[in-house]
């Protein structure tokens, strides 16, 4: 089926129980596909304590060892993890004889010579992984324990990085004990913006342009573009009274991804113009908005014109950015249109989604669109069914008139047309506690944990990771659902 949103593109909504159990939840539109991370193995061996750290008793008796610096040399199946890994520890020894660690990692991708096994020699290559640790040391000497961090430099330059490790039982710091790793490579979060064109100059003459019935006249001034288009007969069919240019710049979106066409509106002009937006699948389907005077629709094209949503909106007609969004969701597709004011901060004017599935969805007939937005259209169609479209052979604009063959022309003029790509972010909310305390001038206080009030305790670890927002919120009764919003 097609579910209809107002205003939800690129959220997550969650609902958080106030119960004791404050189950993590997360309802991605779509999980982070397998294919944008990489897992590895590794193999550690310890090669130096440098700083042995300080055994210290409390009055409590608990024994803490303090400030351990150790140093391993790393080898995996993937070149950006090995290296020289060094790592500095703060450990608190239970009455069970278990410890609990906890500390910082700085790992140096490089590669080992091993032609004097007693002296491997470590060569850096540049790049470096920053993370924090925490774990258990059992009372046979075996420890299991997990890493997260993100990459420094070179080709591993914000990437994150997850890792779970164990050691086998014997002596603390035993150089011929291997710690065994796997983990995953995780890609930052970084958005990618392709400019297709900013109109500085003539429109190429290798993208393609048509006009239907009509005439179609390309007019490039002061770094905009202005499509005009003329019909002499009149309006049956989107396609017949549609203006429109395309490059061939084939796109494509992955699970875990939203795929942006957008384009500024400079202006639009003339008697019953709208300006479109489409992401073509191939020649003659695709998936379409169109920003008239007076209103806004959007849906699919193959051999007609399936009309997800229309309704009547009356905004301005100038600087405006048109967006049309696909974002995959499992087998679905989430397809969205936006119009933000420029002039105005990218306010959002109008936004609405409808989730395409490969069933054949409800859409608009001819009689519906007609009653709502005006247009009596003859190639009116319902969704037909079929998978989802993620890929296309190029984006296209263009300017489309409802006339009865005797009106003058209508213009759309376009600037900074653009293909923007960008991970969803995953929302999750996790068991926590607040914790508040005062500032007081002159004495500064780290904050400890530990599972009982006879501890161990341990310092409390808050590094944030770049590319991550935490933000703590009282949990109420009034405040139940949590979401993220794309901002303009």
């Amino acid at each position: 089926m097609t579910t209809l949103f107002n205003r939800i593109p690129g959220r997550r909504a969650f609902r958080a129980s106030m119960s004791a159990t404050f189950t993590a939840l997360l309802v991605a539109a779509s999980p982070a596909s397998a294919a944008t991370s990489t897992p590895f193995t590794a193999t550690a061996y310890l090669i130096g304590v440098p700083v042995p750290g300080v055994l210290v008793t409390n009055d409590q008796g608990q024994v803490y060892l303090k400030g351990n610096v150790h140093v391993a040399m790393v080898q995996a199946d993937d070149a950006r993890v090995t290296g020289r890994l060094q790592a500095g520890m703060d450990l608190a020894y239970q009455a069970d004889g278990t410890g609990i660690f906890s500390g910082a990692i700085f790992h140096e991708v490089g590669t080992w010579d091993l032609a004097d096994p007693k002296v491997p020699k470590f060569t850096p290559t540049g790049g470096l992984w920053a993370m924090n640790y925490r774990g258990v040391a059992q009372a046979d000497g075996s420890d299991q324990f997990r890493m997260a961090g993100y990459g420094i430099g070179r080709t591993i330059d914000g990437l994150r990085i997850e890792v779970t490790a164990t050691k086998g039982a014997g002596a603390p710091f035993d150089p011929a004990i291997p710690y065994l790793a796997s983990g995953t490579i995780k890609p930052a979060p970084v958005p990618t913006v392709e400019v297709i064109s900013t109109f500085d100059g003539p429109v190429p003459s290798s993208w393609d342009r048509g006009g239907g019935t009509g005439t179609v006249t390309l007019v490039p001034t002061n770094g905009q573009l202005t499509i005009r288009g003329e019909w002499a007969s009149p309006t049956t069919t989107a396609g017949g009274s549609t203006a429109w240019i395309t490059p061939h710049r084939p796109w494509a979106v992955e699970q875990g991804q939203s795929l942006e066409v957008r384009v500024d509106l400079v202006s639009l002009n003339g008697p019953a113009p709208g300006a479109v937006l489409a992401a073509a699948y191939s020649s003659g389907v695709s998936y379409w908005m169109t920003k008239g005077t007076d209103y806004i629709a959007f849906g699919k094209r193959g051999n007609g014109m399936t009309f997800l949503s229309a309704e009547k909106l009356t905004t301005q007609n100038a600087n405006l950015v048109l967006v049309l969004a696909l974002t995959p969701a499992g087998p679905n597709a989430i397809l969205t249109a936006r119009v933000l004011d420029k002039s105005n901060g990218g306010t959002v004017l109008y936004e609405r989604s409808v989730v395409d599935t490969p069933a054949a969805d409800p859409s608009l007939n001819a009689g519906e669109v007609a009653a709502r937005i005006g247009l009596a259209l003859q190639n009116v169609q319902s969704d037909p069914s079929g998978a989802p479209w993620t890929s296309g052979t190029s984006p296209w604009i263009g300017v489309f008139q409802y006339t009865d063959g005797t009106l003058p022309a209508a213009e759309a003029t376009f600037d900074n047309f653009e293909l923007r790509t960008y991970e969803i972010p995953q929302l999750a909310i996790e068991r926590g506690v607040r914790v508040l305390y005062p500032v007081t001038t002159g004495v500064n206080y780290a904050l400890e944990a530990a599972p009982t009030v006879n501890g161990p305790w341990l310092p409390v670890q808050d590094s944030p990771l770049p590319g991550l927002q935490q933000v703590t919120i009282p949990a109420n009764d009034l405040m139940k659902f949590f979401r993220l919003q794309q901002a303009p």
